[in-house]
């Protein structure tokens, strides 16, 4: 990976977490209205810095390992209060997993 790209990325991060700590600033709050746009801009920023680390890896396995310490890190409070409605896909997705590879 090139230098600019790695910084590119690493920007990305810190922008992630500037927004994650709006997110906590704001969970308080009467209104869900900012919690909700820093919400949607934490997932777009998260969207675009998978999609890089994944462009941009010279096809390293090792780049999923980036990622899953990356989720741990920004979705762990999210993925401890998922729940799925019965006919999502994802729940579909989520079966397969959980049948197969567990």
């Amino acid at each position: 990976m090139k230098d600019n790209k790695l910084y590119h990325i690493l920007d990305l991060i810190e922008e992630i977490d500037k927004v994650d700590k709006m997110i906590f600033l704001h969970k308080d709050s009467t209104s869900n209205l900012m919690s909700d746009q820093y919400k949607n801009q934490k997932l777009k920023l998260s969207n675009y810095l998978v999609k890089e680390l994944l462009s941009n890896s010279d096809n390293r396995t090792e780049v999923m390992y980036i990622i899953k310490l990356f989720i741990e890190k920004f979705y762990t409070n999210e993925i401890s209060h998922l729940k799925f409605d019965e006919n999502d896909s994802l729940k579909k997705i989520e079966n397969v997993f959980i049948e197969n590879y567990n």
